[in-house]
Formats: C-alpha cells, sequence, structure tokens
C-alpha cells in the first residue's frame, strides 16, 4: 500500500462534495482515493467502449442512408409505374382485358 504523504486543502462545489461523499469508502479521504482510483483504472475501458460505440453509430448511419436511397428509388419506380397501372385498371374496368 502506497504511503498518503501529500496533504492538500480543496474547494469544491457542492455538487462535488455530495458525488464524493456518496462515492464508497469510510471517510472523505478514503471515498475522494477510491472515486479516482476508479477513474483511473476505467478510463481507458471507456475510452475504448465509446469508440467501439461511436463506430458502430457511424455504421448504423451508414446502413440507414443505403436504405433510405433505396426507397427513394422504389418511390421513383411506384411514380412512373403508376399511369400505367392506372391505365390497365381503367381498361380491365371497360371490359377490354379478359
Amino acid at each position: 500500500m502506497e504511503t498518503k504523504s501529500i496533504q492538500k486543502s480543496i474547494r469544491m462545489t457542492p455538487r462535488i462534495y455530495k458525488a464524493i461523499e456518496g462515492y464508497r469508502g469510510d471517510g472523505f479521504n478514503d471515498k475522494l482515493a477510491n472515486l479516482v482510483t476508479d477513474y483511473l483504472n476505467r478510463r481507458d475501458e471507456l475510452v475504448a467502449d465509446w469508440n467501439r460505440l461511436q463506430a458502430a453509430v457511424t455504421d448504423k448511419h451508414q446502413e440507414l442512408k443505403a436504405v433510405q436511397d433505396h426507397l427513394r428509388k422504389l418511390r421513383a419506380v411506384d411514380a412512373r409505374l403508376e399511369p400505367l397501372v392506372e391505365a390497365l385498371l381503367d381498361l380491365v374496368g371497360q371490359g377490354v382485358v379478359n
């Protein structure tokens, strides 16, 4: 175990104080040390998770864009075929096509 050879007096906001007081540990110093130690131990892992999530969001955005492009093309085909379908329905309705 490391010796605690550094002594500091700090000022903090009530929000920071409340966060430290709510952390695990026996006293304020222990809680603050646990909070900082946990942060240092998990920081690299959290950054890696964040980067993986950002990459996944980028991939999903590209997939969504591809689906939207495909849908736009289908709508264009539908718009071009609509007059033909209506004309065929009119012919069927007149009894011209059996």
